[in-house]
């Protein structure tokens, strides 16, 4: 394989993504699914159309190599045919083309029996084509830009150009002292993203502290980030440091910022500007040296039009240093390393999975390629999460007298489709959208338990979708009690009490319900 100095010309395949790091973009081949577990993640670049208009896929081409290393392997299982190749790939034009092999292993791609040539375009490939070759094999077409250097994993697995910008972007941060915003859907790893920016920094030996300040609530949030004195509130019997001293010398991740109680928002910005925090019950500021990274899947431009966040505090945010988080439908390559890793976890090591996976009296193993192209292909609205919980509801099938692995895939995937968003900004009848939630909550009398029992999903879905709607979580956050006070002082007037809070009258109204 290359080294990094090395250049690649493929003439118009050098276009098919654009090079954002001045290095072609060549079509390649990764292993989302082998026989030998280790060998998933292996990426094999299709450089062979500069000596050839054919390349063959069979059991000794092409060489894949584990990103960052320089030494190759092939196939190299006898799963995989030797003599009669059941794809190739062709360079027509300066077009990728897919056609049939000559060998009569059944090849799928995108779900599909495959029997008549196609052509790939950009389009696909960037998004990733899942091809299925028999009943051992699933790889994902898509372009990787070349020389394949890789930064260290840094607890961000994967090999696909989408995770390598995040670990080039937090390689670069300017210094540990920079704020940092990292964006990115819920599920994405914003918090694996700012451990990793923490465990690579000069602070890496001081603390780590992780707040969901989305979770704060408006009466207490101030206590809980700066600090109290003791006496300082009704129930203060001992004093506090807060999450910003506790975090002196180190790294304070502050999870959901978009979610904030407003009337903390603008004590958080004087912290950030001068790095001095003023404890409940005192006078006395105290410096502190923290270095701050924010995280938030809302959109923070919408919530500052809606009158929900400082737009003070937006543009201190997106002064700092920005890092975006790819959803995992961007990163289609990684999904079986990913997948892999998640089932080891479960398993309790790597020699216990292969063994589970090849342990079936009928040879098809465990997991059948199909299943894999299945989750390949799926929109996983809760990304890397979702993958991790269907690692966790697979763990379930590995007993005497457990479920079928594709009908727990099947009815996994069917529950997340209801819940991934519609495309095209189309509305889904499907999908679980705010009246849903709102509505599992009102039947609930707000009580998040009875309310995942009404929706039938598990914690983290419910979390999922509470962090999909904003005004919903805030007022979930919001104690009955004081909604009520709060009405009184507003002489029982819903409009008033609802501008107050700036959310919505009808979903204040629901809250509320015949208690008002």
């Amino acid at each position: 394989m290359a080294d990094d100095s090395s250049t690649l010309t493929l003439g118009p395949l050098d276009t098919l993504t654009g090079s954002a790091r001045g290095l072609p973009a060549v079509p390649a081949l990764t292993i989302l699914w082998h026989p030998d577990l280790d060998r998933v993640g292996d990426v094999a670049p299709l450089t062979g159309f500069l000596e050839s208009d054919v390349v063959e896929l069979n059991r000794e081409a092409p060489i894949f190599f584990t990103p960052g290393s320089s030494v190759g392997r092939a196939i190299d299982h006898r799963a995989m045919s030797l003599d009669n190749p059941p794809l190739r790939f062709a360079s027509t034009r300066g077009r990728l083309e897919l056609r049939p092999g000559s060998g009569t292993t059944q090849v799928e791609v995108d779900g599909e029996p495959f029997t008549r040539s196609r052509e790939v375009d950009a389009s696909a490939l960037r998004r990733g084509v899942v091809i299925t070759v028999g009943r051992g094999f699933v790889f994902c077409l898509h372009t990787v830009h070349y020389p394949i250097s890789r930064s260290p994993a840094m607890g961000l697995l994967g090999s696909s150009d989408a995770i390598e910008d995040v670990r080039r972007a937090i390689t670069r941060t300017p210094d540990d002292k920079t704020l940092v915003l990292i964006r990115g859907e819920s599920g994405t790893g914003k918090e694996l993203a700012a451990k990793a920016l923490h465990s690579t920094g000069a602070r890496s030996t001081g603390p780590f502290i992780s707040v969901n300040t989305g979770a704060l609530r408006s009466e207490t949030a101030a206590a809980a980030l700066f600090g109290h004195e003791k006496g300082a509130f009704t129930g203060a019997t001992d004093a506090q440091p807060g999450y910003f001293r506790e975090a002196h010398g180190g790294t304070l991740f502050l999870d959901e910022i978009g979610l904030m109680p407003y009337d903390v928002q603008a004590s958080l910005l004087r912290v950030l500007e001068d790095q001095t925090v003023h404890s409940l019950g005192t006078s006395r500021p105290r410096k502190v040296d923290v270095r701050v990274i924010a995280a938030t899947d809302v959109a923070l431009e919408q919530a500052v039009k809606s009158g929900r966040f400082l737009p003070s505090l937006h543009n201190r945010l997106t002064n700092g240093y920005p890092i975006s988080l790819p959803p995992l439908r961007d990163r289609r390559p990684d999904v079986g390393l990913l997948l892999v890793a998640f089932l080891r976890q479960q398993f309790g090591g790597a020699g216990e999975l292969q063994r589970i996976q090849w342990s079936g009296a009928d040879g098809r193993g465990w997991l059948s390629s199909r299943a894999i192209a299945s989750i390949a292909l799926s929109h996983l609205p809760g990304n890397v999460r979702d993958l991790e919980g269907l690692a966790r509801a697979l763990r379930t099938c590995s007993g005497p007298g457990a479920r079928d692995t594709r009908t727990v895939i099947a009815e996994r995937l069917a529950v997340l489709e209801e819940l991934a968003p519609a495309s095209d900004g189309q509305a889904s009848s499907k999908a679980k959208g705010p009246r849903d939630l709102a509505g599992a909550l009102e039947a609930s009398r707000w009580n998040r338990q009875r309310a995942m029992k009404v929706l039938n999903v598990s914690k983290a879905t419910f979390y999922r979708l509470l962090g999909r709607e904003p005004d919903v979580a805030r007022l979930l956050h919001l104690s009955e009690q004081d909604l009520l006070r709060d009405l009184r002082a507003c002489d029982g007037d819903l409009s008033r009490l609802a501008a107050k809070l700036q959310l919505p009258e009808d979903l204040v109204a629901r809250r509320l319900g015949d208690r008002r």
